[in-house]
This record gives C-alpha cells, sequence and structure tokens, in this order.
C-alpha cells in the first residue's frame, strides 16, 4: 500500500509560496473553484514530485509561477510504502536538486535521474499507471463508454497496459518476417549450391600425366651453324672470283698495242695562244682608231684646223689594209691553236687509257682461279639440317601444348573437387542451419498468434473484461438502486457495451444524461479498482476532476455513500461549486493573481 501523506509546494503554476495539503486527513475532500484556480494541477505537482513529468506534458518553465518574484520553484511530497517513511524533495532554480530520504536517511543518488528511479522502484509502478489511478476526468475514462467500439477496445488495451503485448505481437511479427526471409534465403542459397553440384559431376578424381619433352635439337643447330660458316666463306670467295673475272674481262677489252704506242704531247700552243691574244688586241685597236677617222669632220675636234679630205682618205685606206692583214693573220694562228687542242685531246685520252689500264691490272688478282665453287651441297646440307630442326621443334610444341591441356585439366580437376567438397560441406551447414531457423520461424509463428489482437490479448481482455464487468455492475447497482445493468461482448477487434433497464436491453445513446453519467461514474470507479488490483499496487489517493458535473443531486448522494465505503480511499472531488455540506471542503482562492488553499 502506497499512502500519499503531505504535499508542499512552492511558486508552482498559479500558487505562491508555503502551500500545503494534507492527503490523508479525510476520506472525501471537496475541492472547489472557478476556472484557473489551479484545482486540476494538485495532481500534477504529485506526478513531478515522483517522475519528473507529468500527464499534461507541461514543460518545466511553464510549470514555476508566472507572477512570482522567484526564478525557481519547489514540491515536496511525504508518502508512507510497506511502513516505511520517504520524502521526495524537488528544487529547481537554473539547475534541479532532488532529495529521496527514508526514515530521515538521505538515500538519494549521484544524479536527479538516478533518483528519480529510485523512487519508482520504491513505489513499484510506472508513470502512466500511477497516473491513471491517481487522476481520473470527465476527459479521460468517462469517455470510455461513448467511444466507438473499436476505439474502446484500443482504450481498454491501453489503459490496462495490454499494449506491451501488442508490441511484442510487432516485434515477434518482425522477427518472424525476417526469419522468413531468412528461410526463403538460405533455401535459395541451397537450390544454388545443389543446382552447382548437379551440372558439375565428377566422374573421376584422376589426374591426367605430363608427357614427356624430346630433348631440344642443339646438336643439330650447331652443325648448321658448321655448314652455313662453310657456306658463308664460299660465297666470299666466289664473289671475289665473279669481281675478279669482272676486272680481267675489262682489262682484255683495252688494246695493249695502242697502248703501248707512245703519244706525245703537243707543243708550241702556249706561244700561239699568246700570238693569237696579240693580234686580236691589234685588230681591236686599228678598229677603234678606224672608227675615229670615219667620224672626223673638215676640222679637228682638237685644234680646229681644216682636215685635208685626201689625207683622210689616204689614212683610211691605211688602217683598213692594216685590219685586213691583222684578221688573216688572226684566222691563221687561230685554226693553229684548234689543231694542237684536237691533239692535246688525243693525249689526254691516250693518257686516260694508260692510267685505267694500270688501274685494272693492279685489281686483277692473279692467284685466283677463273671457275667459282660450288655451293649446291652446301646449301642442301643446311636444308636438311632445317627440316630436322623444325621437325624437332614441331614436336616439342605439340607435346608443350598438350601439357598446358593436362596441366589446365590438373588444375580444374583439384579446383572441382574442392569446390564440390566445399559446397556439399556447405550444404550440410545450410541444411542445419535451416532447420533451426525453420524451428525460429514456426516458433515465432506461435509467438506472433499467441500475442495477436486474437491471441492473449484477446484471452487477457475477455477475462479482464468479465471482472471489469462485475465491478462496474457493483458499483453501478449502487449509483441506480439496482435499476441498471451492463454487459460488455468482445469480438475479433471490438468491444461491444449492452446496457439494461430493469433487464430490458437498451442502447446508450437512449440514456439520459443524469442516467449516462451513472453509468460513466461507475465505470471510472470500477476501471480505477480494476488498475489498482492489477498492478498489485495500493495508493489511497483519487482525484475526481468535474466528476460530479454531470451527476443530478441524486446521483451525487450515491456517488458521496459509494466513495464512504471505500475506507482506504482519499478521494478529492474537483468542482467548480458544488459542494456537500457535511463532506470536508477547500476552497481554492485566488487574490491578486496568487491562488491558495483554505479549509472550511
Amino acid at each position: 500500500m502506497i499512502i500519499l501523506k503531505t504535499l508542499k509546494w512552492s511558486n508552482c503554476f498559479s500558487y505562491g509560496s508555503d502551500n500545503s495539503l494534507d492527503l490523508e486527513k479525510d476520506l472525501i475532500v471537496q475541492l472547489v473553484g472557478t476556472n484557473g484556480t489551479g484545482k486540476s494541477s494538485i495532481p500534477l505537482l504529485i506526478e513531478e514530485a515522483l517522475f519528473n513529468k507529468n500527464s499534461k506534458g507541461i514543460k518545466k518553465v511553464d510549470i514555476v509561477n508566472r507572477n512570482s518574484e522567484g526564478e525557481g520553484y519547489s514540491i515536496s511530497l511525504d508518502f508512507l510504502v510497506d511502513d516505511l517513511n520517504y520524502n521526495i524533495s524537488v528544487e529547481r532554480k537554473g539547475s534541479i536538486k532532488v532529495v529521496l530520504t527514508c526514515d530521515g536517511e538521505d538515500i538519494s543518488s549521484h544524479t536527479a535521474t538516478n533518483t528519480f528511479k529510485t523512487v519508482q522502484n520504491v513505489i513499484g509502478m510506472d508513470f502512466k499507471t500511477f497516473s491513471q489511478l491517481v487522476y481520473q476526468s470527465t476527459t479521460s475514462s468517462l469517455q470510455f463508454l461513448t467511444a466507438t467500439d473499436t476505439n474502446r477496445k484500443k482504450f481498454l488495451i491501453e489503459l490496462l497496459n495490454l499494449d506491451k503485448y501488442l508490441t511484442l505481437f510487432d516485434n515477434f511479427k518482425v522477427a518472424h518476417k525476417e526469419a522468413s526471409n531468412e528461410v526463403a534465403e538460405i533455401r535459395g542459397s541451397m537450390e544454388t549450391i545443389q543446382a552447382w553440384v548437379d551440372t558439375n559431376p565428377i566422374l573421376s578424381t584422376t589426374k591426367k600425366v605430363l608427357l614427356e619433352l624430346p630433348s631440344p635439337p642443339e646438336d643439330l643447330i650447331s652443325e648448321r651453324a658448321l655448314v652455313t660458316s662453310k657456306l658463308e666463306n664460299i660465297l666470299d670467295i666466289n664473289n671475289k672470283i665473279n669481281i675478279n673475272n669482272q676486272y680481267k674481262s675489262q682489262l682484255s677489252k683495252l688494246s695493249a698495242t695502242e697502248l703501248t704506242n707512245e703519244v706525245e704531247m703537243p707543243e708550241g700552243i702556249g706561244e700561239l695562244n699568246e700570238e693569237f691574244t696579240s693580234l686580236r688586241t691589234i685588230i681591236d685597236q686599228a678598229n677603234t682608231v678606224l672608227r675615229k677617222i670615219e667620224k672626223l669632220g673638215d676640222s679637228c675636234p682638237t685644234c680646229l684646223q681644216e682636215i685635208d679630205s685626201d689625207k683622210t682618205e689616204e689614212l683610211l685606206l691605211e688602217q683598213k689594209s692594216v685590219v685586213s692583214v691583222s684578221t688573216k693573220r688572226k684566222n691563221e694562228v687561230q685554226n693553229l691553236v684548234i689543231n694542237l687542242k684536237k691533239q692535246l685531246q688525243v693525249y689526254k685520252n691516250h693518257q686516260s687509257e694508260i692510267e685505267k689500264f694500270e688501274k685494272l691490272s693492279n685489281l686483277v688478282d692473279n692467284k685466283l682461279p677463273s671457275k667459282t665453287e660450288d655451293k649446291l651441297e652446301l646449301e642442301e646440307e643446311i636444308n636438311k639440317f632445317t627440316v630436322e630442326i623444325s621437325k624437332k621443334q614441331s614436336e616439342i610444341r605439340d607435346i608443350s601444348s598438350q601439357n598446358n591441356e593436362i596441366t589446365k585439366f590438373n588444375t580444374e580437376l583439384d579446383y572441382l573437387v574442392k569446390q564440390v567438397k566445399e559446397f556439399k560441406l556447405k550444404l550440410l551447414s545450410e541444411g542445419a542451419k535451416l532447420k533451426k531457423t525453420n524451428d525460429v520461424f514456426a516458433n515465432l509463428e506461435v509467438l506472433k498468434k499467441a500475442f495477436s489482437t486474437n491471441g492473449l490479448v484477446a484471452y487477457k481482455i475477455e477475462n479482464l473484461v468479465k471482472d471489469l464487468e462485475d465491478l462496474v455492475n457493483q458499483y453501478l447497482g449502487e449509483l441506480s438502486d439496482g435499476r441498471f445493468g451492463l454487459e460488455f461482448v468482445v469480438t475479433n477487434d471490438k468491444l461491444n457495451v449492452v446496457i439494461s433497464d430493469e433487464g430490458r436491453d437498451i442502447d446508450i445513446l437512449a440514456l439520459s444524461s443524469g442516467e449516462l453519467a451513472r453509468v460513466n461514474t461507475s465505470t471510472l470507479l470500477a476501471i480505477r479498482k480494476l488498475m489498482s488490483t492489477l498492478s498489485k499496487s495500493k495508493i489511497n489517493v483519487l482525484f475526481l476532476d468535474e466528476v460530479t458535473g454531470v451527476l443530478d443531486d441524486e446521483g451525487r448522494e450515491k456517488l458521496i455513500e459509494v466513495l464512504l465505503k471505500e475506507h482506504d480511499l482519499n478521494t478529492f472531488i474537483v468542482s467548480h461549486s458544488w459542494s456537500h455540506p457535511l463532506l470536508a471542503k477547500i476552497n481554492v482562492i485566488k487574490e491578486e493573481k496568487m491562488s491558495r488553499l483554505e479549509w472550511q
């Protein structure tokens, strides 16, 4: 049993400093105030103290009273668990300071986060369960009956923490799919391996023996080299003989008789050339004088004296005679020069033939024979060696090629044998893996079905709904004097509600607002009690927010009668204005933007 005892707080929400609330003083306490005074924020403070969060998701910065002078806030809660007195103190001013004591001893952890984890371990329930046990409103559980059949079942699953089974179902579903894919992958791998083994049968594992290579034709190559050397020598000698014979042939064509007759070089050609040159000069000079005389007039161009025409004529004739004689002599000398030049050319030709003869005579080797040696036999011998060498080399290439094929065959055989061996081992391994995976797949199939909405969840809901139904009818019987009854009908995905009015089934929408309020309130109390039983943790505090607002006076009286029978429950009825004259009452008053509690 968890007993919440005293709540203290400062500068939280609309409240100022030094607020306190005794949570176990009375069985029923009315918490009355107008909107905005902070009635509904009190259970949020309890959540913040124990779990460092609240069910409305309000941020820490918005918890601080905006109108307070301080920058932070503080919350303190005294509670009893298993006869041990605990206090949790939370102070937030920039940073957070959390202190947890047990019977006066500090049991706080090094960090605030770990301290809150310690608190949760002490009270033995999670945040969601705690909030649903401590706080109920018209916007939560009271909407349960008016929801759709499908949403009603979803609501019940979430409310009773059965959604963890659906989470497990989702996990099993994913794992089931992964296992299915793995099975398919393994089977595909095995089929591929088996197909390879079937298409690569090993008929024999015997390797082929390599053939012996013939010895290389090195001796034949050496012998052919010797013969080739001899042939090259003969070819060289025959070439020299042929050239020598050509020299002899050219030499024989020269006339030895003509060459032996002496031809003397002509003399006087130099003097004749000089005389020819001198005559040509005289003629040129005479012609020059002759042209001058022909140009003369009646007077001398130098002295301007008259010249005798007869004298001029005489000079002309004399000069012309000189030119004529000189020209004739020039022609004679020129003819002589031409004849001498012809004789000179004959001499030069004779001398050239002599030089050629002497040169050929020097080139001719009289020791060389005139007939060339026979090379045919050596060429045939070389060809014979070449054929034999080629034959042996061809044999070596053929056998080498065969050995390459044999080596390739042996290598492929080794690889094939190794692969088949490895694949057969892999087939065994994959087979074992397949069996294991199939077992996992089968187990996941069972688990998936078990944790589906039609499996364990449906079973749990079916059983829990029966308990819920009994609790609802227990409360409803008291609130309606036994007039109304309720039955839950569970299908695959739905939770139907059947209402009976004095034994006659009616549609829930046919109920009046007051009748519906009694059914809803009975359901609310039943859900809270069922949750308390399921969580195996009882807690003494319940806040009913605006529940009385939907009830008539008779319904409110019946509700109070029911709550007074809950001896281990301290109920706080939150309302705007309604109050019961015989119940404890706390007015929530807001003055100067600050709220405070006032016991009445």
